[in-house]
């Protein structure tokens, strides 16, 4: 039976959360010159059964900057110490982005957001992603992009859709354009809004590349 969509059991990944004005893995995303923005951060509750990574997991939300530079990977899935199968789950997903040839060098300059300020377990259901949805979080989410800081901010197109949703509804996000083309779509005083295919979806090798390279040239 499939795990209903919901706020993740685990206190301590809960309390991480919670303990953030905003809610980031990798850089601090205020720091950062580029910026990943996803629905949300999603976990099995299976994998909180194994101590190990558990601990990595925690490790990797505590200071993901730190986490990169110590085990020369971008995120825990990616560790040979990985219990479960590293064909589901979020392990594709971090093996396409690995595949865009970064570097610990680059942790310091990268910074991933989700539009939920809670971790979160099961497969995305509209419905309770709103219900869960914080709209002083989108808010201060927002002041980062429209600061007009030399940025790179990165959205696929299932997170642009929701800002959208947001704009119509929640009143924030309001520069997002009512239709978005792929690639940069929108600007912001030097911050540059990209619109990138998902990890999890049909990305070619060669658009990985092309991304790794765009994103280097934002990390000096």
């Amino acid at each position: 039976m499939a795990t209903p969509y919901d706020i993740h059991p685990s206190v301590e990944l809960c309390e991480l959360f919670s303990q953030m004005p905003i809610p980031y893995q990798g850089q601090e995303p205020g720091l950062a010159k580029v910026i990943f923005v996803g629905l949300d951060a999603n976990y099995s509750a299976e994998i909180f059964a194994h101590d190990r990574i558990r601990r990595r997991i925690l490790e990797y939300h505590e200071n993901g900057v730190e986490f990169w530079e110590r085990h020369g990977t971008h995120h825990p899935f990616l560790l040979d110490e990985y219990p479960l199968k590293k064909n589901r789950g979020g392990v594709p997903y971090h093996r396409k982005f690995k595949a865009m040839g970064l570097s610990s060098q680059h942790a310091k300059y990268i910074s991933f957001v989700e539009l939920l300020d809670i971790p979160t377990v099961g497969s995305t259901a509209k419905k309770r992603f709103w219900e869960l949805f914080n709209p002083e979080h989108a808010k201060r989410l927002d002041a980062i992009f429209n600061s007009g800081e030399k940025r790179l901010v990165l959205l696929p197109g299932s997170v642009i859709r929701n800002m959208q949703y947001a704009n119509l509804h929640y009143g924030v996000f309001s520069w997002m354009p009512a239709t978005t083309a792929w690639g940069k779509f929108h600007q912001i005083g030097k911050t540059e809004f990209h619109k990138v295919r998902h990890f999890s979806s049909s990305i070619t090798t060669g658009e990985l590349k092309f991304m790794g390279r765009l994103i280097e040239t934002h990390c000096s």
